[in-house]
């Protein structure tokens, strides 16, 4: 398949990324109803963090989607039928969770099926944006998508929280199962250019991509990656924190979660504009220093007023820490000839650390309780100090 050198935008992938991000932000409609349901079966904070980073094992594998979608094309196309697919496959999770008896078994398997459809659509659409994707248009694809996402969360928020407040969890699962499916018109309508189906099979692909990862740049930016996705240990208990301690109630955990996206779509434009020009290492300092002081405001929530301005700034430099991370993964897979599964396994890597990260925090907060939680994760974002100086080529 010819790869897309152009630095200009292909608007029906560029429609197509928005709009899959706005779905993953909008899934968030459930987010506060998911961990209340876990919590009214019984679990403990430990095991809902377990459970959650179970569930999001499909998320680690993500080199093998987008190595199927290199290596396989179906009816001659590499990405557009892989994303019809993969919508179906998470909205089958959703139905799942919302019809399955509420045991533990039956909670992962549902949430594994809907985080495999999601994470699937994901890396295809990820393939196409890579393959797209040039000298002044990656820092822009970038934005959009995560724009897109933010707005997306942004709706959910309050939305999700009222919701949680006067209906059902399960129809909840119902409502979130509709929308991977708001995703179809703009995938029929793109115009993929067709591919010969590639020589050997998706087993080459996946070999290419070990070999490139564990050297070099990309080497070291996986560990970067894996190191600085600790900040968020502290989430899962943070969340429980702001329901059982302080008695933030269902609509108010969503307007929270609506006023960081808030903060997350100010950050797009805030990294747009600040970064595009930027070399992204330079970025990537100022994104560990952001990272740094973000994950320490969670340590002064304290009430209503103090959690409504924090979730704002820190979702504004979520994004302004997050954002350069993307870009530089998108560069380094850019030209490789294996951009669809190569990014994917950056990004597993990512998933993978931030997976790592929740278990670790669910294990240590009962030793170390949530204060000392956030400030282990906020020194340990400091270790990607070391590492960048590691990067020669970007």
């Amino acid at each position: 398949m010819k790869r897309q050198k152009t630095s200009s935008l292909n608007l029906d992938v560029a429609w197509l990324a928005g709009l899959v991000y706005f779905i993953q932000g909008a899934l968030g409609i459930a987010s506060v109803a998911l961990p209340l349901y876990l919590r009214a079966q019984g679990f403990s904070i430990a095991k809902i963090a377990s459970i959650s980073a179970l569930a999001s094992i499909p998320w680690f594998f993500k080199i093998l989607y987008g190595a199927l979608s290199d290596a396989v094309p179906l009816f001659h196309l590499r990405r557009k039928p892989y994303l019809a697919i993969a919508c179906f496959l998470s909205c089958a999770g959703w139905v799942l969770l919302a019809i399955s008896p509420a045991r533990e078994h039956w909670l992962i398997a549902s949430m594994l099926v809907f985080q495999l459809g999601l994470a699937a659509t994901d890396v295809f659409t990820d393939g196409l944006v890579v393959d797209y994707s040039g000298e002044g248009s990656t820092q822009v694809y970038q934005s959009i998508s995560w724009g897109f996402r933010s707005l997306g969360a942004l709706l959910s928020g309050v939305t999700g929280g009222y919701l949680a407040a006067h209906i059902h969890p399960r129809l909840i699962f119902l409502i979130a199962s509709a929308l991977p499916l708001l995703a179809l018109p703009a995938i029929f309508k793109l115009q993929e250019t067709p591919a010969v189906k590639s020589p050997g099979s998706v087993l080459a692909p996946i070999l290419s991509c070990l070999r490139l990862v564990i050297r070099g740049d990309l080497l070291w930016f996986s560990i970067l990656v894996v190191v600085t996705s600790f900040n968020g240990m502290f989430l899962t208990p943070f969340f429980f924190y702001l329901k059982e301690t302080l008695r933030f109630g269902e609509l108010f955990l969503g307007i929270l979660q609506s006023t960081a996206w808030a903060g997350a779509t100010v950050g797009c434009f805030l990294f747009l504009g600040l970064f595009r020009q930027r070399p992204v290492k330079e970025a990537l300092y100022w994104a560990i220093g952001i990272g740094f002081l973000n994950t320490l405001l969670a340590l002064f929530v304290a009430g209503r007023p103090s959690a409504f301005l924090i979730f704002f700034f820190s979702g504004i430099m979520d994004y302004i820490t997050f954002l350069p991370f993307m870009a530089l993964a998108a560069k380094l897979a850019h030209g490789t000839g294996v951009e669809g599964s190569l990014f994917a396994v950056l990004m597993s890597i990512l998933n993978a650390g931030k997976a790592l990260a929740t278990f670790t925090g669910g294990v240590l907060f009962g030793l170390l309780g949530l204060k000392w939680l956030i400030v282990l994760g906020a020194f340990t974002v400091l270790l990607g100090l070391l590492i960048l100086p590691k990067l020669k080529t970007v």
